[in-house]
């Protein structure tokens, strides 16, 4: 006989995506991948109108396929739209949370509706029926059903079996994305935390005592030209309203991080923008405190401000291009990355571990240490992509480990990042910077290209930057 405590043992060991789906035992009332389902609605007034109108939808669908195949509904449309709403608040969180469930157990036994002490009293058995038999028949988008009924092995001897499972099915689950019922912490979504920290417009960073933590107070003088945009800018964002639009189930899903059960963007408070210098006032400079600024890259392609689809536009090698304005030298054609036999994505990691280094040995044990994670048979070719890399931007090379050639580099990054907010906030145009790139709604991006090219010339005027 198998030794039930290896089992866990060995379910304990794998990854949350590696597990097989839960098996259901004999006599329980639903497995662990299951939901019971909700018989009361949570959740925020937008969330739950959301659902109003999804329902309402749904239930005309519904009643008009089961009108062209001559089905008889014998329940009262509020009692089945009821009954649809707990279904699809249901399936709403199966799908928020697809790392912790697959199905929604409903009971299909008459008794647990029908008493006085019944669990689910509060709604009515024929609606419920009538709506898993009306989900499961029915077709929706893509020629499929909205639901799979698995109903639970029943064991005669004792007279026990599981709950009928339903398990959405890929259509409907875009569906449900689609309609925005599906989000992280559903139905309620992330509480906002609020820092003391964005109340202020400059910040300093600095080391304490035991060179170990960092201390950030705010900065005492008044706004420059180029910083005084940010006060109608933060003005601006406390109004802009921020949301995620993905086309289907599976684009959200790579928002969702398996191994710890969460999501993968669990920060989204702050909505402030402010300067932040390092050690002294002049040094480095760049702004902070939107909690867009966090997201991952993937996920901000599905930003939508105030409702309409946004556009993300960058300043292509934008640390080289000023390394090389401040070399006063014009760079070479064509991708500055790009190396014969060589993944550009090394060649950029190059420049990231130099920015900020001391020496060359830093660098290139950083690139090690590096390649060691993710590709050990490179670490051996560290020290030459180091020098590949730097033999072709030579001109600027000298640039490298003089002590204030970053803190400069990223006080011109973050000027020229100002001035493009300038443009676009006197413009009545919403936009978050993200160091090198900026966001804005896609129907103003001729707009965001005129003034990320006007404010790059504003320091560089030789100089043409490529965005993209």
């Amino acid at each position: 006989m198998t030794n039930p405590n290896l089992i866990d043992q060995y379910l304990n060991s794998m990854r949350i995506d590696e597990r097989p789906k839960a098996f259901p035992q004999m006599g329980g009332a639903y497995d662990s991948r299951s939901l019971l389902i909700y018989t009361k609605i949570q959740g925020n007034k937008t969330y739950k109108d959301r659902l109003d109108r999804f329902v309402t939808r749904l239930s005309k669908e519904l009643k008009q396929s089961a009108k062209q195949s001559d089905s008889q509904l014998k329940v009262k449309r509020i009692d089945l739209e009821k009954a649809l709403l707990c279904l699809v608040h249901s399936f709403a969180h199966v799908a928020s949370v697809d790392y912790h469930y697959d199905y929604v157990a409903v009971s299909l036994n008459k008794n647990d509706y029908d008493s006085t002490n019944a669990q689910f009293k509060s709604l009515s058995y024929p609606s419920i029926r009538a709506a898993v038999e009306l989900l499961t028949d029915c077709l929706c988008e893509g020629n499929q059903a909205y639901a799979v009924k698995k109903s639970g092995a029943f064991d005669n001897a004792r007279k026990s079996g599981l709950r009928t499972r339903l398990e959405p099915t890929t259509a409907f689950l875009d569906q449900l994305t689609q309609a925005g019922l599906v989000f992280w912490a559903h139905p309620y979504g992330f509480k906002k935390n609020k820092s003391k920290n964005n109340e202020w417009l400059l910040q300093l960073t600095t080391k304490t005592n035991d060179g170990k933590t960092k201390k950030i107070q705010a900065l005492s003088r008044d706004l420059n030209q180029d910083e005084v945009i940010l006060m109608p800018l933060n003005q601006a964002l406390k109004t802009l309203r921020i949301d995620f639009s993905f086309p289907d189930h599976s684009a959200y899903k790579q928002s969702l991080n398996y191994n710890a059960q969460n999501s993968k963007l669990r920060h989204t408070s702050g909505n402030q923008l402010h300067r932040r210098f390092t050690n002294k006032d002049g040094d480095g400079g760049r702004l902070y405190g939107h909690w867009v600024q966090q997201c991952p890259a993937k996920l901000r392609r599905n930003l939508t401000f105030n409702g309409k689809p946004t556009i993300e536009l960058d300043f292509s090698s934008m640390q080289l291009y000023l390394l090389y304005g401040m070399a006063d030298v014009q760079p070479p054609q064509g991708d500055l990355y790009g190396f014969e036999r060589i993944d550009r994505d090394w060649m950029k990691s190059v420049l990231n571990k130099s920015v900020g280094a001391e020496t060359r040995a830093e660098v290139i044990g950083a690139l090690r240490a590096e390649m060691k994670q993710v590709a050990s048979k490179l670490m051996k070719k560290a020290e030459m992509y180091f020098d590949v890399f730097w033999e072709y931007h030579s001109a600027v090379y000298d640039l490298l480990f003089e002590g204030q050639t970053w803190a400069r580099l990223q006080y011109l990054e973050s000027t020229i990042a100002l001035k493009v907010l300038k443009r676009t906030t006197e413009a009545g145009i919403v936009c978050i910077p993200i160091h090198d790139s900026f966001l804005v709604q896609s129907k103003h991006r001729v707009e965001l290209e005129d003034a990320m090219y006007e404010a790059f010339h504003s320091a560089f005027p030789d100089l043409e930057p490529v965005l993209k």
